[in-house]
């Protein structure tokens, strides 16, 4: 990066603390800051969605396996994206609209009791930090191949930066800097993939040059097979609609269910083509960075970090364009991180200030308690997910990002939204039921990831197996009393009202 990069950035910071403080003059009060006042327009909603669904892993992570996976990466990520969207649109973005609720906890008690709402809360925070933590590690790569400067301090700064922005202006804050950097970010994507088509000679011509494998749907040698794909899109499909609070916010934000539908079809299609512009370049790589590949078999030299592939592509394709470019790139995937860490932070000092804290007081809390509390909460998470960026960067290994994020996907998210996702479309089983697929499928997860600890396929798709015959079964052998049943058919009644036209 030049002086004028840097300049650049200097500037984008600007901007982003400016839209902080417009956020934060519209987040007054814990309804406001948690879930916009349920107010969202549905197509910031969808943007702001698909935007948070990236972060820098996919440009780090996603892009760097990309390089030597080919085709099959897209197939990967884009696809069960895509899917997940269209049955979102009719199954669970709708639902979470017509819940009202400030987080996506909130409704278990409801649905299964003060027990299963508090037990999922606790699940789902305490194991969200990692995950988190490698989102900020991803994007301290990109800065640092940028720049040249150490992953530490950058980690450090970026972490700071990311918990403050949430702290003022909430979950506004987040859905206001997806925006911007939507946009800022498909103009670059859109230079630098011309500018790599054009080097290549065109998409043809660049598949005729890689190995064959690399045009392939599902690659096995890579890692990508039919059950590796197969199990990682219910985990998408659970992910998308859901399973991660921070997407599921902005179902709960906007207005009511159309806005909410729309919203999941229109962040489904961005995400079945929109990603190319991500992938171009990393599968482009190896033909114009032969530095850093095989010139045989065309996969990453001993030494090379494939996660640094999409940033050595840009940095090459816009030094010579523009100045000043390169550091509205980094700004642009930095916003992309911060916005989708600020949005699980958020939806994660949501879910401690409703579902923990309050539910444990016995006396009521004002507004403007929750709203301190939740301020408090977001601190304490964003110094969690700093630690846990720091302990990322620590450990060993090279290309670690994408294969860390699959793990952490597959041990968080089944036992967690199982009954979390399921319970608003399936009135029998009951809180016996949702406990038993908690305990259950972290436990298959614990005792396959030893015995198979390289398989993703058996142990996350048997924790899934798991968990779900436990959540089912549950309900075709017990029955709730007469009271919690009143309070399910009631919910239900509620999840399927249609909202006035």
């Amino acid at each position: 990066m030049e002086s004028i990069d840097f300049v650049v950035v200097a500037l984008y910071a600007i901007a982003m603390a400016w839209l902080a403080w417009i956020a934060g003059k519209r987040s007054q009060g814990s309804d406001a800051y948690f879930a916009a006042g349920h107010s969202l327009p549905w197509w910031m909603a969808a943007i702001s969605h698909h935007v948070s669904g990236y972060s820098a892993v996919v440009f780090v992570g996603f892009a760097g396996k990309a390089a030597s996976a080919g085709l099959s990466m897209w197939m990967l990520f884009s696809v069960p994206c895509f899917i997940a969207m269209m049955l979102g649109a009719g199954l669970w973005a709708p639902r979470w609209a017509r819940l009202k609720v400030l987080t996506p906890v909130q409704y278990l008690e409801e649905r299964y009791g003060p027990g299963v709402r508090i037990v999922v809360a606790l699940s789902g925070i305490g194991v969200k930090f990692i995950d988190l933590g490698i989102k900020l590690y991803a994007i301290a790569i990109v800065v640092q191949v940028s720049t040249g400067w150490e992953r530490t301090p950058i980690i450090l700064v970026g972490g700071i930066v990311t918990c403050l922005y949430v702290l003022v202006g909430g979950l506004w804050a987040t859905v206001l800097t997806d925006i911007v950097q939507f946009a800022v970010q498909f103009v670059l994507s859109a230079i630098v993939v011309t500018a790599v088509l054009a080097a290549v000679g065109g998409w043809s011509t660049m598949w005729a040059q890689l190995p064959e494998s690399h045009g392939n749907l599902l690659n096995a040698d890579a890692g990508i097979g039919i059950e590796f794909w197969f199990v990682y899109l219910i985990v998408i499909i659970f992910s998308y609609n859901g399973g991660t609070w921070g997407l599921a916010q902005r179902f709960i934000s906007v207005g009511n269910d159309r806005d909410a539908r729309k919203a999941a079809l229109l962040s489904g299609a961005l995400f079945l083509v929109y990603p190319l512009v991500i992938f171009i370049p990393a599968w482009a790589a190896p033909l114009l960075l032969p530095q850093y590949f095989d010139p045989g078999t065309l996969l990453p030299i001993a030494g090379y970090d494939p996660d640094q592939t999409y940033v050595l592509m840009a940095r090459q394709v816009l030094a010579g364009l523009a100045p000043g470019l390169m550091g509205l790139l980094v700004c642009s995937m930095f916003a992309a991180t911060m916005s989708m860490i600020d949005s699980d932070i958020n939806a994660l000092a949501a879910v401690f200030t409703k579902d923990v804290y309050e539910r444990s007081r016995k006396a009521p809390m004002t507004d403007k308690q929750l709203s301190m509390v939740g301020r408090i909460a977001t601190l304490a998470f964003g110094s969690a997910v700093l630690g846990a960026a720091l302990a990322v960067d620590g450990s060993p290994g090279i290309g670690k990002v994408f294969s860390q994020t699959v793990q952490l996907f597959a041990a968080i998210l089944p036992p967690v939204a199982i009954p979390l996702m399921f319970g608003m479309l399936w009135r029998r089983p009951t809180a016996r039921g949702a406990m038993g697929a908690l305990i259950g499928g972290f436990a298959t997860f614990a005792v396959l990831k030893n015995l198979y600890p390289d398989s993703f396929a058996i142990y996350t798709g048997g924790e899934m197996v798991v968990a779900c015959l436990i959540y089912f079964g549950e309900g075709f052998i017990t029955r709730r009393d007469p009271d919690r049943e009143a309070r399910v058919e009631a919910l239900f009644q509620r999840l399927e009202t249609k909202s006035p036209e």
